[in-house]
């Protein structure tokens, strides 16, 4: 995840920091339908500092798409667990 990692330095450089805090925070397709509500399954990762934790706590956004209750959700209600996209943000916290 080069990407994320250059964007990383450049936000904690921004705040003047060798490592920022951020969110890690999943947002998936299907979060908001007439018939579900997909809104909160996903994890969100809080304080999160330097680069291996943000790397890790990426991952680990991801992988709540296949958790026990998110794949329950989506089969009650026909849903294609390979049909729901799911993307990450990283949020900067800014400092007090």
């Amino acid at each position: 995840m080069p990407g994320v990692l250059e964007a990383y330095r450049q936000l904690s450089k921004r705040y003047e920091r060798d490592a920022t805090d951020v969110a890690v925070r999943s947002s998936a397709t299907a979060e908001d339908l007439p018939t579900a509500s997909f809104a909160g399954q996903q994890e969100t990762y809080l304080n999160v500092r330097g680069e291996e934790r943000l790397l890790q706590a990426v991952r680990d956004c991801m992988a709540s798409l296949f958790t026990d209750r998110a794949i329950v959700y989506r089969a009650e209600r026909g849903f294609a667990h390979r049909g729901v996209a799911l993307s990450v943000g990283i949020l900067a916290l800014k400092a007090r």
